[in-house]
This record gives C-alpha cells, structure tokens and sequence, in this order.
C-alpha cells in the first residue's frame, strides 16, 4: 500500500529535538502525523547539536544525499530514524550487503497471481514518487557497479524504467542516506567496498564520531530510568560505563597493547542494563557486578578483557571481588 503524504507542517527545534540552544523561533519542515513507514519515535535518544546543525543544512538546503560515515555504532543509523520519526517523515531502510543488486533497490518485474507481469517499485523508487526518504545501511558493501545505477536519482534527474518505458522524476522533497564505515577504519570491518568516485561525488558527507562523554552519560540513564532503576544508582552506572567506555576508545586508538576494538554506545547500553540485573546477585557474592556484566554485553579477546576489567576497577574503584 503506498503511502499518501499529508500537509507540510514545520516543528520547532527546542520541543521537537529538546535543543534548547537551539533559537526559540527555530523550525524545520516536516510532514502532519499519521503516515505510514514513520519510524517509530525513541523518547530515550538524545540529539546531539554539531550532529543536528550538519543535519538541519542539509535538510531545509534542498540537498538530495548525504553519506555519513563513523565507527560502529556510533549512532549513524539512529541519527536518521530519530530525524524522521520527529518530522513524521516515512522512511525506507534498506540493509545492504554484498549481494545486494540495483533491481532490489529500485524496482523489477514480478509476476501477478494472473500469471502477467508486473512492475514492482523498489524502496527507491518509492521514494522518489513519494517525496519521502531511504536509507541505505552499510552502503559501502554494496559493489560499486550496483551503487553506480543510482547515480542519476541521487542527483535528482529523471530516469526511465526500460522494462515499462515510464520515466519517474523524483519529488523535490526525496531525500537519500546513506550509512557506512570507513573502508579504513581502524575497528575491524570486513567487506567494505571504494565505490566509484562518480558515485562518491553525489554525496554530501558528514563524519560522526561517538557522542560527547556528557550526552552519551544522558542517553544511558535515560534508558535505565525508563527500566525504573533508581535515579542514584542509575547515575553511578551510567557514569562509570561511559568513562571506561571512552578510555576504551582513547587506548584503541593509541593503539594500546591488548584493545583491538572500541566499546560502542551500543555495547554501553547493553553492559549498563545487565549491571542493574546483576548487581543484587553478585553483590550478595561479594563480586562485582559491573567486572561481571561487561563479559555478557560484547565478546572480547582474552587480552582486551583483561584491559578493560583494569579499566572499570580504575574507574569504579574496586576491583572484581570488591576490593578497594
């Protein structure tokens, strides 16, 4: 069923992102609530402002695509939903992969229960009738001989449809992201791709790096205190994981013996949330339950273990056995 856009209506910055440095008389353009493919809205994630103001110019700048890139979970993906769930906006996520063809992305023909053939609009081409949004994940996995069929609707030209002889224009309001890590990135990915620099050109770019110590310690304890945690037990945790998260992050980068990858804002929340589930177990053990949850939220190397179990005793000040 294909969506039906409603009336523009604009939003204010302050409310609708909770940017209070934001001026007061701000707003963005977005659509009147009750379409379809709206991401669901996560009232726990917090905007940071460098993030918004790169994402607000592109926006209202009547740009047609950026390219974010960043280490693993460092938020791109959330970024752009949380962008379109306060505008209302419908958007189309795509999971791309190696295998991942350009027919997938912009449409086929497929047969009807009548035994014909019918064409069938891919996530991009909807888009583009509509005048809404797609989001291409992990874009860089993508071959770039697919990638490069897109280059034409990334620019905004018309293009034709050689199975029907139809030629779609895309609406002025189409907008296409793209999310990836860097082909090199110092995080171990695997089976990143350098697409064709026609297709690199297309693109407006903007890097992320993890959040600032102080909004990443806020998106934590917003999501323990909606598990209704205790508000002061919820800001020991919340404090402690994001300070051992970001030496992590420092000792990976320094290239420090035995940390052979960062701990994303992703593995935070999950090691913050098995804390408060362990914490009573193992405290009546005399054992530590942030040492013993870390090992639960992310698989690591023997050595990095190691680095991090003396990173989280320097930090909370005791160690695994709750020694001081």
């Amino acid at each position: 069923m294909e969506t039906k856009l409603t009336a523009q209506q604009r939003y204010n910055v302050r409310s609708t992102f909770g940017l209070m440095e934001a001026p007061e008389t701000a707003e963005i353009p977005g659509l009147a609530p009750g379409l379809t493919g709206v991401p669901p809205c996560d009232n726990t994630y917090v905007f940071d402002a460098e993030r918004m103001r790169q994402l607000t110019m592109f926006w209202v700048g009547g740009f047609k695509a950026l390219l974010i890139e960043g280490d693993p979970a460092a938020g791109k993906t959330s970024l752009i939903e949380q962008w379109h769930a306060r505008l209302n906006v419908p958007l189309y996520k795509v999971p791309c992969s190696p295998t991942t063809e350009s027919f997938r992305l912009i449409g086929q023909l497929l047969p009807t229960e009548d035994g014909k053939l019918a064409w069938k609009d891919g996530p991009v081409l909807k888009a583009c009738r509509e005048g809404t949004s797609v989001l291409l994940d992990e874009y860089n996995t993508l071959d770039p001989g697919e990638a490069t069929a897109l280059n034409m609707l990334l620019e905004g030209y018309s293009w034709t449809i050689p199975e029907t002889g139809e030629t779609i224009l895309p609406a002025k309001t189409t907008r296409f992201f793209a999310t990836q890590n860097a082909v090199d990135s110092k995080a171990a990915v695997a089976g990143r791709n350098i697409q064709d620099v026609a297709n690199d050109d297309r693109f407006s770019y903007m890097e992320v790096d993890y959040l600032k110590p102080e909004l990443e310690e806020a998106l934590v304890l917003r999501h323990l205190l909606a598990g209704k945690v205790d508000k002061a037990v919820a800001e020991q945790i919340s404090r402690i994981c994001v300070k051992v998260a970001n030496n992590v992050r420092v000792a990976f980068r320094q290239d420090a013996p035995g940390v052979d990858k960062p701990l994303s804002t992703r593995v935070v929340l999950r090691w913050a949330k098995y804390t408060v589930m362990y914490q009573s177990v193992m405290k009546a053990q005399n054992r530590s339950g942030l040492h013993y949850a870390i090992r639960q939220a992310v698989r690591m190397s023997a050595a990095m273990a190691g680095a991090v179990n003396e990173q989280i005793t320097a930090v909370a000040g005791y160690d695994e056995d709750m020694n001081s």
